[in-house]
């Protein structure tokens, strides 16, 4: 009877070790973005703007893979020097309601005394999908550069 009982815990507990290296190496090789972006039908509105204009940032997606909660780390930089012009607080990543007519909008204000010419968007954006990336190694994807000019 003893035997028996060690036998079957043996067997669960085999189970166990089992069932969560499978979940743990599913959640290590799960990396598909939640958006994919479609670049080349991106843009920023209004361009030109003014500093200290509100501008909305209008991401063409081509495929909404799947919904998942992050940070957002969004830049402004001179996309010949690369040098930094502003940096934003981090803020939540956009979610399905941030959506409209296929383009995710993210709106923003302008620093004031930005530079006028050619300026570079982008946000770095890291999510956590799963239990791994929201507690070890988040899932981090950063978006294409978007041009757009200021007067």
């Amino acid at each position: 009877m003893i035997l028996k009982m060690h036998v079957y815990s043996s067997r669960a507990l085999a189970v166990l070790i089992a069932f969560t290296a499978g979940s743990v190496v599913f959640m290590a090789f799960d990396t598909t973005p939640p958006y994919e972006y479609d670049e080349s039908a991106s843009f920023v509105v209004p361009s030109p703007a003014n500093d200290g204009d509100q501008v909305t940032v209008k991401w063409r997606l081509k495929k909404v893979n799947r919904e998942c909660p992050g940070i957002a780390q969004r830049v402004l930089f001179d996309p010949k020097t690369k040098i930094i012009l502003a940096n934003y607080d981090p803020t939540p990543a956009a979610t399905s309601e941030s959506v409209r007519d296929g383009y995710l909008n993210r709106t923003f204000a302008l620093p004031r005394a930005l530079p006028s010419g050619q300026i570079a968007y982008r946000a770095d954006v890291c999510y956590g999908c799963n239990l791994l990336q929201k507690f070890i190694k988040p899932l981090c994807v950063p978006t294409p550069n978007l041009i757009f000019t200021v007067r």
